[in-house]
């Protein structure tokens, strides 16, 4: 007969119960959220999870990039299987896993430690190992990063790089996307060029074939066949992407424009130079294509933006003046938003009023009078 246990006992057992069955429970949890190879867990930081694309296993970055340094690629400490010729920043990141360790984490720490400072030393990280590609201070030199095998540096040094890298993509991906840009407008104005030329052919052709039917002379039929051949004509050029021939085209080219938030619209062309903004004008103007405002600006080079001003003399044009702006003055972000008219007042039709030093050095031309006191204005 078995004996009855007291009530705290019984208790005290149910809870070591429930504890043994969390600590199991948690155990594969962590051992997901940590690097096989290095025993630590992973961060968002400097140990973020790659994962090896072909066979699925995941490592800490810092890890996978000790493994190529071997000269033989990156073998999977799994499952041995090999990445020759792989840069490792092509490893997709498993976000996953990051996404789990960062709040992990986060929960366990009740005391936030600075993202500068060593954790297992607590001073600042001083140095960057580019072997391990992680921080380190003065203490994790000695401790981990021998030299000369591993190639220290100042982490300022590293951060300067890192800012220098960032700043070219972003240059190359805006002046690549200002190429596809001015390329896709094209596209599309040409397509509904073709689209509107389409139409007007088809009005041509029924046309035709009205007066064909009705002529009952030499000469009207003869000026429906010349008439006829010239249709063929536009659809030949329409059927091998040729630009039509003024004397045989039927309407204008299709008006892109560039819509602001206040309601506004300006002319937008591409031209040799890149997609050019003209100021913008009342919403009345018809248009056929519309883009923001905003997409286009964002194209824009910030640190050194282009405007250019069209002169001329009553009717007759007397070129384009293009002008380099330093985009961190104020003065020069004003002076592009007078180009544009996005706050209200434009240069669009105002007038040089007076030529200063003349015959100096320096001789210079006063112009940009929007108000209407000394110039005659401009246009809202």
């Amino acid at each position: 007969m078995a004996e009855a246990l007291p009530e705290e006992a019984r208790v005290s057992e149910v809870q070591r119960g429930v504890e043994e069955v969390e600590e199991h429970a948690e155990a594969p949890y962590e051992e997901a959220l940590t690097c096989s190879v290095c025993l630590k867990q992973y961060d968002s930081e400097f140990r973020r999870p790659l994962m090896l694309p072909a066979c699925g296993h995941t490592f800490c970055r810092s890890c996978v990039k000790g493994l190529a340094c071997e000269g033989v690629g990156v073998v999977c400490p799994c499952c041995r299987r090999e990445y020759k010729d792989t840069d490792v920043d092509s490893f997709p990141i498993n976000f996953s896993v990051e996404i789990l360790a960062s709040s992990t984490k986060n929960q366990q720490k009740m005391k936030p430690v600075p993202v500068n400072e060593c954790q297992e030393h607590g001073v600042r990280y001083a140095f960057w190992c580019r072997f391990c590609e992680v921080p380190a201070c003065g203490e994790c030199l000695f401790d981990g990063h021998p030299r000369p095998s591993h190639a220290i540096c100042r982490i300022t040094d590293v951060v300067k790089e890192i800012k220098s890298r960032a700043e070219e993509l972003v240059e190359q991906s805006s002046e690549e996307t200002v190429g596809f840009l001015g390329d896709l407008l094209n596209r599309v104005v040409r397509g509904i060029s073709d689209l509107q030329e389409a139409g007007h052919i088809l009005q041509e052709v029924g046309r035709l074939k009205r007066t064909a039917q009705d002529s009952k002379t030499l000469s009207s039929i003869t000026k429906a066949f010349e008439s006829a051949k010239g249709v063929r004509q536009r659809v030949q050029a329409l059927r091998n992407c040729e630009e039509p021939h003024d004397s045989i085209r039927i309407g204008d080219r299709p008006v892109v424009v560039a819509l602001s938030e206040t309601g506004g619209l300006a002319k937008v062309k591409v031209e040799e130079r890149g997609i050019h903004i003209y100021s913008l004008r009342s919403s009345s103007t018809a248009y056929t294509v519309a883009v923001k405002m905003s997409v286009l600006l964002g194209c824009v080079k910030k640190d050194h933006p282009l405007v250019f001003l069209d002169l001329r003399a009553g009717d007759r044009p007397l070129g384009r003046v293009y002008i380099e702006l330093w985009g961190h003055m104020k003065r020069a972000q004003q002076f592009m938003a007078l180009c544009l008219g996005t706050y209200g007042p434009s240069y669009r039709d105002t007038r040089f009023d007076g030529v200063s030093s003349r015959g100096e050095a320096g001789e210079y031309v006063r112009g940009g009078d929007y108000s209407g006191r000394q110039g005659l204005g401009g246009r809202h």
